[in-house]
């Protein structure tokens, strides 16, 4: 009988190593990976000594360490360019490539994958994380691919017969060490992210049942579990309040939320229907409506909170948002997703990592006036659900190590899905079609054509600079933003062309499948040029609490807090105290030695500003273009995600308020007295700057009538 089919992604990607940044995105990659993206391998004790590798340490007994961090050092090493960045290069892979060999040298002879032993320490969950790694490693490296599949099968086939062993490995029994607070539980839908790819490709073919049964095992198992997210996503289930301490199953924890999403559009390119189609919209729909935050991430002090700027959202939490929202619009199209990606991927999670790369906080906060271990009065409280005090200081590992090893995952990935191609059926006569998803200064590069993105994307106004080299004619959509206004340009011809063709840069395709997309057909030729102009409007967005936060464009707007910073030696997850020793006790001249701090940030100017939405908002920004001819684009600062480093601001009328500080943080707006009675001083204009940029920040302001 044959093998039933997955629904097809609209939109798939190339091979890994096929786009490769350009641009403020190599600069982000590069200053990654000689970060601590690049350095963990060499003296993080979690990821050095994990029991990966032969060593003792893991922070968890999920043995997830390790393998979040292949996860992304496969995408880093593959997608930097070894022409400009060689020895960097060279590094990632022999780490990604160590790993390997390890790896799979280790697998043992049932095909068991990893350090574990025994039936009780055997859990799935810190598979689904290698499992990717090793799909994306398959992909880029040809010579490795028929040895990874082969481990990846051997694996599968141990899988389906634990899972037929009432589901051994994922639900936890009495005496299991694997999971005892069912995390995996809640993830191992997850390790349908590589079989889904694993049963389309032919080295499977003899394998598609079985690989088939472990994921419909896969499901069964979350709803024996109760850990349905299908159930969880539903209106009348979705919790609509911050979750209560003691009271939230793990299902409420942000990453898992982040990540949960991926459980319908999975289940539905095996079980397709409109309801489950529904779902997968109102599912983001709901997390963003009750904990979304300006930023483009939710509220998740370990579990979801609400609306309140003061809570915290996990660096992790954002990665896993893009992950979640950039696999939702390859499969369905809906620009919504990617738009909502764009957020995360420019707002969030820049706001959290230091401009080297070399830290990163736990939680980000809206309104953060300090990044500091919270100032707490005798028995009070942190406005966070369960992290701790000191979650939010710039550090190595200021709370729970998952950040760390997780959080260079993000950008990596997002590099991947920035060009991608619409599957053309076999007997079809339709051109081949390429999309530019999101418009990052990226190099597409296949053995038939080139297309070169050159861009200051996303500091609108946009100007975007395309150059294609091509044998053959193909269909270049380009996605044009949500926020994107009809007075966008797009001009397009020969470089020979002395006058070349003008039009709005709007959506111009009548199949409604392909919403949201601007389409050009592109003749065979060795330098097409494309130029886009894009432009916004200012928005100005109301909250339930009467409180406001200003985009443009992708980017949220912030009042930037000046800051004195304070260094230490990177302390200890476990305590807040006591030193990291492999930082602490290394006695070597590595550069990473001296780099690997913790820092606070203390504010030196003032944070506690009311804003007046009646008054003008004036966009200051240059031309991007230096030419009239848009050949050329203003280069962005390096890096590009630091204070005073932005080419756009919006200057806006402020006033200094009685903003008083509760739990060790500012209060949320509601409190503001913005009366003639609380507020200081004099008006002033004030410079909002892009929120990534701002690493102390109010971003969502109480409002008076100046």
């Amino acid at each position: 009988m044959a093998s039933p089919d997955l629904v097809p992604l609209k939109y798939e990607l190339f091979p890994l190593g096929s786009i490769q940044p350009n641009g403020w995105m190599r600069d982000q990659l590069r200053l990654c990976g000689q970060g601590l993206g690049g350095n963990l391998f060499k003296f993080y004790r979690f990821v050095k000594d994990s029991t990966w590798l032969g060593g003792t340490w893991e922070y968890s007994a999920l043995n997830e360490a390790a393998t979040y961090w292949y996860s992304y050092i496969v995408p880093l090493a593959f997608s930097l360019d070894r022409s400009g960045d060689e020895a960097l290069v060279q590094e990632l892979k022999r780490q990604a490539e160590h790993f390997l060999e390890y790896t799979l040298e280790n697998q043992s002879d049932d095909g068991w994958l990893g350090p574990e032993k025994t039936r009780q320490t055997r859990g799935i969950w810190a598979r689904c994380l290698l499992l990717q790694g090793l799909m994306n490693h398959a992909i880029a490296d040809a010579s490795k691919r028929s040895a990874i599949v082969g481990s990846i099968l051997k694996f599968m086939r141990l899988v389906d017969k634990m899972l037929k062993n009432d589901y051994e490995g994922y639900l936890p029994k009495e005496g299991d060490e694997f999971d005892k607070q069912w995390f995996g539980v809640v993830r191992a839908h997850e390790l349908s992210t590589t079989l889904q790819w694993l049963y389309d490709v032919p080295e499977a073919s003899e394998d598609r049942h079985t690989i088939w049964t472990v994921m419909e095992m896969l499901w069964e198992g979350s709803r024996l579990a109760k850990r349905d997210w299908t159930v969880f996503f539903a209106d009348e289930n979705f919790p609509r309040n911050p979750s209560v301490r003691h009271e939230s199953p793990n299902f409420q924890h942000g990453v898992n939320v982040a990540q949960g999403l991926r459980y319908p559009p999975q289940l539905y390119r095996m079980h397709p229907s409109p309801n489950l189609w529904t779902l997968c919209k109102e599912a983001v729909d709901r997390v963003f409506e009750f904990h979304g935050t300006p930023a483009g991430t939710l509220t998740s002090d370990e579990y979801i909170g609400g609306l309140s700027p003061r809570r915290g959202s996990e660096l992790c939490c954002s990665a896993e948002l893009m992950f979640s929202l950039a696999y939702m619009h390859r499969l369905f199209g809906d620009n919504n997703f990617a738009d909502r990606m764009e957020l995360a991927a420019f707002n969030a999670l820049p706001a959290a990592i230091s401009p080297d790369w070399f830290s990163h906080q736990y939680v980000t906060q809206i309104n953060q006036p300090w990044a500091r271990e919270f100032p707490l009065e005798q028995d009070e409280k942190t406005p966070f659900y369960d992290v701790c005090r000191y979650a939010n200081v710039f550090g190595l590992e200021p709370e729970f190590p998952c950040c760390t090893v997780n959080h260079p995952t993000a950008y990596p990935k997002l590099l991947m899905n920035a060009f991608l191609r619409v599957p053309i059926p076999p007997s079809s006569q339709a051109l081949p079609t390429i999309l530019h998803a999101y418009m990052i200064p990226s190099t597409l590069n296949t053995d038939e054509l080139t297309i070169r993105c050159e861009t200051n994307y996303p500091f609108a106004p946009c100007a975007t600079l395309y150059s294609i080299s091509t044998v053959q004619s193909f269909d270049f959509f380009i996605r044009v933003p949500g926020w994107a206004t009809p007075s966008s340009t797009i001009e397009f011809g020969e470089k020979t062309t002395s006058a070349p063709h003008s039009e709005q840069f709007i959506p111009n395709v009548d199949d409604p499948s392909f919403a949201s997309l601007h389409r050009i057909q592109i003749p065979p030729s060795q330098n097409f040029k494309i130029s886009v102009t894009l432009r916004a409007d200012v928005d100005i967005q109301y909250h339930a609490d009467k409180s406001i936060s200003i985009s443009y464009g992708p980017l949220l707007f912030a009042h930037t807090i000046d800051f004195e910073e304070t260094t230490r030696l990177p302390r200890n997850h476990k305590d807040q105290i006591s030193h990291c020793a492999e930082v602490a006790n290394f006695e070597g001249d590595e550069d990473w030695k001296t780099r690997v701090r913790d820092h606070d940030l203390l504010p030196t100017s003032p944070w506690n500003v009311a804003i007046d939405p009646t008054k003008e908002m004036k966009l200051i920004s240059e031309d991007p273009w230096m030419d009239a001819a848009k050949s050329r684009i203003r280069e962005l600062p390096n890096p590009v995600w630091s204070k005073s480093s932005s080419p756009v601001y919006i200057e806006a009328s402020v006033i200094e308020v009685d903003w008083p500080v509760k739990n060790g943080t500012a209060a949320d707006p509601k409190d503001v007295d913005t009366s003639a009675a609380g507020v200081r001083g004099r008006p002033f204009r004030t410079k909002l700057a892009p929120y990534g940029t701002a690493k102390l920040h109010i971003a969502q302001f109480p409002t008076v009538n100046l």
